[in-house]
């Protein structure tokens, strides 16, 4: 028999934490959920996040003249939810086991939850923006703009400066909405690029908060659930496309079109409808280039983590007749900057 002793149980420990190390290490370059939302250390229940706006401007005037703006600025909350896994309890019967079933359970459950943790905020993202909650300007993340009016407005202390859509979807509105961009199967390999170019072209001409001058936002990925992968690389990558008949049939070189869209396509299968999505839409992510809020935000308050027994004497672990190890951490996603991020429908 396995004699459970101090030294046995340290060792058991330390492998597990090894163990579960490995497999959340080794899961990590598999994430997506990094280029999409910024991780933000916390420090309390809540964090509120301020930033300035940048609503100033240049422009022809009275000479001797000078208006002045005031400092705009919005604010986000987010509130740290504690952490709910599966933990292990194990009989001390179990780990004295001479035919190691109780040590071989104990190290398959570390590395589950080493993966487990790994995927927990790709997990927790993929649910936010299935289910498109408000962010900073009282709106839903993922707004159309109908008429110019319901729309993310550029300045969310001026209204008045214009307004902008992120959910591409319906009807085409000129200048509000480019309307629902499929590439999915449903239409030609030519009309998807086409339909790619004039969402990109919709982002690429999105305002500043001053409601005057270019955002310039410089879209560099493109998300698409598994159905949609195979679809979005012939898309983004074709060398040359079949044309209609209408068009003279044959095939044309759009090389040129293709080096305009500069796209990474980003596997996702949490954005698929098996989770909750959808399989012919995507979604287009941009360069965050003020370094401040990402287009959704991972705050961690307690990383994840195990709770151990830790050193115990022989004395403690003979009066125990059960061990039980748990997860444990506090975090939340929630939305950031919605001028980051674009969902493009498929009708």
């Amino acid at each position: 028999m396995t004699v459970l002793n101090a030294a046995f149980l340290f060792d058991l420990e330390s492998n597990m934490r090894v163990i579960t190390e490995n497999s959340y290490t080794s899961l990590l370059e598999k994430q997506w959920w990094n280029r999409v939302a910024r991780e933000m250390p916390s420090s309390s229940l809540k964090e509120r996040i301020i930033w300035l706006l940048e609503t100033g401007f240049v422009d022809y005037g009275v000479e001797g003249q000078v208006q002045f703006v005031d400092m705009a600025t919005v604010m986000q909350e987010f509130t740290n939810k504690f952490i709910t896994g599966s933990g292990l309890k194990m009989l001390r019967s179990q780990l004295e086991d001479l035919d190691g079933v109780g040590i071989s359970a104990a190290t398959a459950w570390s590395r589950t939850m080493g993966a487990l943790a790994a995927n927990f905020p790709q997990q927790e993202l993929a649910k936010a923006i299935h289910a498109n909650g408000v962010c900073y300007d009282g709106l839903a993340y993922f707004h159309a703009n109908a008429g110019g009016t319901t729309g993310h407005p550029y300045d969310p202390t001026d209204t008045t400066k214009g307004r902008f859509a992120n959910l591409f979807t319906g009807a085409a509105s000129a200048g509000v909405n480019p309307g629902a961009c499929p590439i999915d199967v449903s239409v030609t390999l030519d009309v998807a690029q086409t339909n790619l170019s004039k969402a990109l072209t919709y982002i690429r001409e999105i305002k500043q908060p001053n409601g005057v001058n270019p955002r310039n936002l410089e879209p560099v990925a493109i998300l698409v659930p598994q159905q949609l992968y195979v679809r979005a690389r012939l898309v983004t990558e074709a060398k040359s496309v079949a044309m209609p008949a209408a068009g003279g049939a044959g095939s044309a070189d759009v090389t040129a079109l293709i080096s305009t869209f500069g796209l990474e396509v980003i596997l996702c299968p949490e954005l698929g409808a098996l989770y909750g999505g959808s399989d012919t839409r995507y979604y287009i992510l941009c360069k965050d280039s003020t370094g401040q809020l990402g287009a959704w935000v991972y705050v961690n308050r307690e990383p994840f983590s195990i709770t151990y027994h830790g050193p115990q004497t022989d004395a403690q672990l003979a009066s125990k007749r059960e061990y039980e190890w748990t997860p444990q951490g506090r975090s939340t996603v929630g939305p950031g900057h919605p001028y980051l991020m674009y969902r493009c429908d498929g009708t």
